[in-house]
């Protein structure tokens, strides 16, 4: 099972990109600047321990959510052990009543996996999706509140077993979708019924899908992005994206072409590339992908001599890439440099700001947030962890503010040795950005 590691930046690296980066008011990508302005005082980033005895790849990885918040508290999912053959996991779901600053283990299983990835409806019904590289199949868990989440309901999704997986809750067609990095996507009941099942991508002759990434938009587009793996060497090849405008019964490019499963998952296929011509022979990795008033946003690094950090946006009516900010994404102090992160917003308010989590080379230690009020033109400094870490890692969260006006996320803390089995901390952390 092919894993990422901690990526460390050391002062080198970060001397070098100062030095080579342009000043904060000529941050220039692509197809524009980031433009500076006066920035605010930096809100605090709350962070607190869920569990201080994990293992390494506690929160693997920030392309699928492992954090929710409704009624019932806030829920977050991570390994907590591990054997050297990656087949005995144990991985916990935790609740916290107290908006994140304790928390209780819900549930807990052992079996060979990764962490699951987890949503929330309405009703305060939780669907937490794993798979299990022992039998080949994943497993859909669905808690209620109404027995306190004490005892779930479990169906199996067959065949689409893989460590890398993304799932994301279609609450207004009734649906889950599951995207798992063996090529398949399967469509769910939200009773755990197992409405199809497809092939939808297949490798391609310099690459094959690795990490997979799904968000639904408002209007009810699914949208499916990727990372593939180059064949026979550990290098991240490039970055891809479709839409559905069906709930996946049918597939398109950005521009609305129509795409035949299963579509070649590398840059011999048609599906849009985001990551640029020049990086195919460096680590790229798509982190983070949000539909947003009428925009399609992406972050993801490319691992150059000087590193990339792209911050990338396309026009949803006519599909088109419009910007594309790199090498350096921020404001005034808080720039990102990081393979893990995430966007949120408050998905709900039109017109809302769009937050980035990750971390900076310079505040390497600490939780970074930066925001853009204007949908992703410019970006400026807005939060920082009043704690400080020894290595985050696999840092994602929910990209929905949460209803009482928070943005939550988790990490894992790897300064206690890399992937160690044991020792290793596993963080929850919230922000306030409920509007004044």
């Amino acid at each position: 099972m092919l894993q990422r590691p901690c990526i460390r930046v050391t002062a080198a690296v970060v001397l070098t990109t100062l030095l080579a980066a342009p000043a904060p008011a000529q941050i220039a990508g692509t197809t524009g600047l980031c433009e500076e302005s006066t920035e605010r005082e930096l809100v605090p980033i709350l962070t607190s321990c869920v569990d201080a005895d994990a293992t390494g790849y506690g929160t693997f990885q920030s392309h699928n959510q492992k954090v929710v918040s409704n009624a019932h508290g806030v829920f977050l999912t991570h390994i907590r052990r591990r054997n050297e053959a990656y087949d005995a996991q144990q991985w916990r779901l935790s609740r916290s009543r107290d908006g994140g600053q304790t928390f209780d283990t819900v549930f807990e299983a052992t079996h060979a996996t990764n962490p699951p990835a987890l949503e929330t409806d309405r009703d305060g019904n939780l669907y937490l999706v794993r798979p299990d590289w022992s039998d080949g199949h994943s497993y859909l868990y669905r808690f209620s509140p109404r027995d306190g989440y004490a005892t779930p309901s479990v169906s199996a999704i067959p065949g689409t077993s893989h460590g890398k997986f993304a799932m994301e809750l279609d609450e207004p067609r009734g649906r889950l979708y599951y995207f798992s990095a063996n090529n398949t996507f399967s469509v769910m009941n939200l009773d755990g019924k197992v409405t199809s099942s497809i092939q939808l991508l297949s490798p391609g002759p310099h690459a094959a899908l690795q990490y997979p990434l799904l968000h639904l938009d408002r209007d009810g587009t699914l949208y499916a992005a990727w990372t593939t793996q180059k064949h026979g060497v550990y290098l991240y090849w490039d970055i891809h994206v479709m839409k559905s405008p069906d709930g996946g019964a049918n597939w398109q490019t950005l521009v609305g072409t129509a795409l035949v499963p299963p579509i070649v998952a590398d840059d011999a296929g048609p599906a849009d590339r985001v990551s640029l011509e020049d990086e195919f022979e460096v680590h790229t990795w798509l982190s983070s992908m949000l539909a947003k008033d009428g925009k399609l946003h992406f972050l993801y690094l490319a691992q150059t001599e000087e590193p990339r950090q792209h911050y990338v946006r396309y026009d949803l009516a006519t599909g088109q890439r419009e910007r594309d900010i790199y090498p350096r994404v921020g404001g005034k102090n808080l720039w990102m440099c990081r393979l893990d992160g995430f966007f949120a917003a408050d998905l709900e308010r039109p017109a809302s700001p769009l937050y980035c989590f990750a971390s900076t080379p310079i505040h390497s230690r600490q939780v970074a947030c930066i925001v853009s009020r204007d949908n992703g033109d410019t970006w400026h400094d807005y939060g920082l962890s009043t704690e400080q870490f020894g290595c985050l890692y696999a840092l994602g969260g929910c990209p929905a503010v949460t209803s009482d006006g928070h943005i939550i996320g988790s990490f894992t803390d790897t300064s206690a040795g890399g992937n160690a089995m044991t020792g290793v901390g596993v963080h929850f952390f919230r922000v306030s950005v409920a509007p004044p």
